[in-house]
């Protein structure tokens, strides 16, 4: 019997990993969204309404489809029905794309459709990955599965430098639909027992649901935090092309600098497992902060190419610290049986406020100049730090209030002073 499960362990752990690695060619393939509108004379301007709008579609889609897995209790289910709706739509656009006029509204239409879809399959599979990881009969630790995410974005990213060379941007979303499309196969071959089901569960009616005891001071004040945080984050995604232009180099070796930044993922999230008993999940979360204030400063203030690829190291470092942690301490702090929709409404707020900093961020860009506008960037990402810090020293020491889970809490070896929840 041990060796079933042992077997079986194993066997979900190939299942997951392939998933993530296919899956992750969706979003290398989603990065290069502004180099695509780019190729077809977006101005700065326009790029940051299309991303206001991008981060506007999240504001409907990641509640919906929150509310939808806590409600029928299976993100795995809802992850596939995402990932149809992706491909489907990404098909359309390198069509689209070479119309003008109504064509081309007709494609931003679809775009909006396609993240529609794909916006939330993210938060799915991360919650999907934290369920598997606790789940008692397989113990697969987050970051091994997830390392292969990494691999899988810094490949497919290093692997579209030479396509984009040779052929039109808008050509990668075939490449987009086509691992949409594997990993719907892939992850229907996955049991449902990953996600840490035992039986059968009943379905929970909408009417039941406890959307209130979301709403307390922990995930209220990390929402703030969130919002703090998102917007120098998003604005780094969304203007990236401009500062390879600053520093001198083609746009289409963004895919090469998104490798480098990939494969630093993966030595992060394998480590990870072992510091977070000392740590807990705040520090890590903490310590991305920093990092990315740190890789902002290069951007503002180096001028070789070195120093970009140098900052694609920290960007790699601290993006696995970032999705490592974040998902885990969020769904630490939701209510059971909440994780989904709290999550949702946390990724909603952010999607709100990117929302609005993503319409004045092209116009704020061409008023400051690309040094200037990181030199921003910098401030806000240390600010949102500070919130942090200070949201745990009012909430543990002033309220005395700590988080329900004390691995949420910003203090060292969680575990062995407190005991974990």
């Amino acid at each position: 019997m041990g060796n079933a499960k042992h077997m079986n362990k194993k066997k979900v752990q190939l299942q997951l990993s392939t998933t993530e690695l296919i899956y992750n060619g969706c979003f290398a393939a989603a990065n290069f969204l502004f180099v695509f509108l780019e190729s077809i004379g977006v101005s700065a301007g326009q790029m940051g309404l299309i991303s206001a709008c991008v981060s506007g579609i999240g504001i409907a889609s990641q509640p919906t489809w929150g509310v939808i897995s806590d409600r029928i209790q299976s993100v795995k289910k809802c992850f596939m029905l995402c990932m149809v709706g992706t491909a489907l739509c990404a098909l359309t656009i390198p069509a689209l794309s070479q119309g003008t006029g109504l064509w081309r509204l007709l494609m931003i239409g679809m775009l909006m459709a396609m993240y529609f879809f794909f916006h939330p399959s993210n938060m799915m599979m991360e919650l999907w990955l934290v369920r598997v990881s606790d789940n008692p009969l397989l113990k697969i630790p987050y970051g091994t599965i997830r390392s292969c995410a990494s691999i899988g974005y810094a490949l497919f990213s290093l692997a579209f430098v030479p396509i984009v060379q040779i052929m039109p941007v808008r050509n990668i979303y075939y490449f987009f639909s086509s691992f949409a499309a594997l990993s719907i196969l892939l992850t229907a071959m996955v049991p449902a027992e990953s996600e840490g089901k035992t039986e059968r569960q009943a379905k929970t009616r909408l009417r039941d649901m406890p959307f209130r005891s979301i709403l307390n001071y922990w995930i209220v004040g990390h929402i703030i935090f969130e919002v703090l945080y998102q917007i120098p984050f998003s604005w780094r995604v969304t203007y990236m092309v401009y500062t390879l232009k600053e520093f001198q180099v083609d746009t289409s070796m963004y895919g090469a600098l998104m490798f480098v930044a990939g494969i630093c993922e993966v030595p992060m999230l394998l480590l990870i497992k072992r510091f977070t008993p000392r740590t807990g999940w705040a520090w890590p979360m903490l310590a991305n902060v920093l990092i990315l204030t740190l890789e902002y400063s290069l951007y503002a203030l180096g001028h070789s190419v070195f120093v970009l690829f140098a900052a694609q190291l920290l960007r790699g470092f601290s993006y696995a610290l970032y999705v490592a942690s974040r998902y885990q301490y969020l769904h630490r702090l939701a209510p059971k049986g909440m994780e989904g929709s709290t999550i949702a409404l946390v990724n909603t707020s952010t999607a709100v406020m990117n929302l609005i900093a993503a319409t004045a961020g092209g116009f704020l860009l061409e008023a400051l100049g690309t040094r200037s506008f990181f030199a921003l960037l910098c401030g806000l990402q240390l600010l949102s730090g500070i919130f942090f810090v200070g949201l745990h020293v009012v909430g543990v020491k002033y309220l005395h209030h700590p988080p329900q889970n004390r691995e949420c809490m910003l203090t060292l070896n969680p575990a062995r002073n407190h005991g974990s929840a």
